[in-house]
């Protein structure tokens, strides 16, 4: 068995997993790689810690598996009944008018709508609108019936349509954190023999907050696998080690092995610095604080219903990682 398989990387993308609510994604991961490790145990903050054993020292591996997705706040009237929303995590409001989406346990379907333009005024009509004026209308005809479907504080999420365009493209909700996952758990089924400490975390999209628990202890070095979205970045050119994530300055020893591992493969495409945060941040920081480096999958439409990503970086980010994995 070897390589990313990207029929997992589709049921990734098509769960429900928007932050604090990654359950139906923790659980489809474990699945795919307990049979591999040593031990797969959740933390109290839904963090998956899966443990390999092998020869030589430690190395910690992470990627993160929620997606930004949307909090229910109020249910209004108004010529039926609607749901007032927030944000959970980095959405962009002028990406979302008029998708599809699925509220609460019971995965209802809803639209994004905004007001109807002859109840807006020219102001309204002049500039983009702000979350808070947009709902998600669920067909209810009352607020009683709205209320029995949901209750205030269900969380929303995208609704999935996995696409695949051409013969290397593959677009849907949360193809960032599908893509990143997927490596990490082809990494622990195929990598060399060697100990690996791969964590896949909760709530990055929330202020990376599965990160800063402290995994940095005994560990030797970490690689933080991520995305980037940038104009100059081409899709299919391969994988970037940034030399600053945010505000965080990575370890130069760990990003020039990965920029050689990744080199070696033939696909490496340079951009010193991501502006985006990562859990870099907060791994960085823990245990003590670890030398740390970032492998960045390139992509479009970040934190939208139809992100993209191109299979051969997706694949090259693997190989990329096995070899660092089996040199360092």
């Amino acid at each position: 068995m070897s390589g990313v398989n990207f029929e997992f990387m589709k049921k990734l993308s098509e769960a429900f997993g928007v932050s604090g609510r990654e359950n139906e994604v923790r659980d489809l991961i474990k699945n795919e790689i307990e049979p591999y490790c040593e031990s797969v145990t959740t933390d109290g903050l839904g963090n998956l810690i899966a443990e390999k054993g092998g020869e030589g020292e430690r190395l910690l591996l992470t990627a993160a598996m929620d997606e930004p997705g949307f909090i229910i706040t109020n249910i209004k009237e108004g010529g039926g009944a609607f749901l007032d929303f927030a944000a959970v995590g980095a959405v962009k409001p002028h990406t979302v008018i008029s998708e599809s989406v699925t509220v609460g346990d019971k995965k209802l379907p809803g639209i994004i709508s905004l007001k109807a333009v002859h109840l807006t005024t020219k102001e309204e009509r002049e500039k983009p609108p702000a979350l808070k004026d947009l709902f998600i209308d669920i067909g209810a005809d009352s607020k009683a019936a709205a209320e029995a479907a949901v209750t205030l504080g269900d969380y929303a999420a995208f609704k999935s349509r996995y696409v695949e365009l051409g013969d290397n493209r593959v677009s849907g909700k949360a193809i960032a954190r599908s893509a990143c996952c997927a490596v990490l758990a082809a990494l622990i089924k195929d990598a060399a023999d060697r100990p690996l400490t791969c964590v896949f975390t909760a709530q990055k999209q929330t202020g990376v907050r599965g990160a800063r628990l402290s995994f940095g202890e005994n560990f030797k070095e970490a690689v933080i696998i991520d995305t980037l979205e940038d104009e100059r970045a081409k899709l299919g050119d391969g994988v970037s080690v940034p030399r600053i994530v945010g505000e965080t300055c990575v370890d130069a020893d760990v990003a020039e092995r990965l920029e050689a591992a990744a080199e070696s493969a033939g696909k490496l495409c340079c951009f010193a610095k991501k502006n985006s945060v990562s859990d870099i941040e907060g791994i960085s920081v823990s245990g003590g604080g670890i030398r740390c480096a970032e492998l960045d999958i390139p992509m479009r439409n970040k934190n939208t219903a139809s992100e993209i990503a191109d299979k051969r970086d997706i694949s090259a980010a693997y190989e990329t990682l096995k070899k660092y994995i089996k040199d360092a």
